[in-house]
């Protein structure tokens, strides 16, 4: 007779295995690929795009000078 350990394991190694194969095993909806009904025109947004947040920056590339050792 199994002891209780190797029941436990036996009871695991199955609830595992069930979990799995669900995981794994497609679905009607998963398969079936749908076709994008509606489509973005990305230069139609960048012409009529107002208010968008810029950013500054400071030209330092010849800036030398200030460093002390």
């Amino acid at each position: 007779m199994m002891d209780k350990t190797n029941l436990f394991a036996a009871a695991a190694a199955a609830v595992i295995l069930v979990c799995v194969g669900g995981w794994v095993a497609p679905t009607p909806d998963a398969t079936a690929a749908t076709t994008p009904t509606e489509q973005i025109d990305i230069m139609q947004l960048t012409v009529n795009a107002k208010d968008t947040p810029t950013e500054h920056f400071s030209e330092m590339t010849f800036v030398f000078g200030g460093c002390e050792h």
